[in-house]
């Protein structure tokens, strides 16, 4: 099972998330429901995706992205943010990759195929 990490604050959402993506049978979702939170649940579960929402308590999901893209260890994990302010996440992602952006509300099945294309994208690199 791949290891991901889903910061999301909306419980609703989070639950909906997490359930999707580990009923794919490949994905291990961990939710965390903080920013502050996130760079933990990186180092913990060994993530291969973070699952992050721009708009959280304790660290915006901008700010967690700054802190993953300057550690070492995490420079290439690769980011979908799932958010209903997609325009600031595009713009936070210029140029950088693996990244992708799912704006709210969305599919079950395009979250599902996006975080394997991002997964695939970054073990191909």
């Amino acid at each position: 099972m791949m290891p991901i990490v889903i910061a999301e604050d909306d419980v609703d959402i989070a639950a909906v998330m997490v359930d999707a993506l580990a009923s794919d049978g490949t994905m291990d979702p961990t939710l965390v429901t903080n920013g502050a939170l996130v760079i933990d649940a990186i180092m913990h579960t060994g993530a291969r995706l973070l699952v992050l929402d721009v708009q959280m308590p304790g660290a915006t999901g901008i700010d967690v992205f700054d802190v993953v893209r300057g550690h070492p260890a995490f420079r290439h994990l690769p980011v979908l943010f799932v958010t209903a302010n997609p325009e600031l996440a595009l713009e936070t992602l210029q140029g950088v990759a693996p990244r992708d952006v799912l704006a709210k509300p969305f599919d079950l099945d395009e979250l599902i195929a996006r975080a394997h294309s991002l997964i695939v994208e970054a073990r191909a690199a």
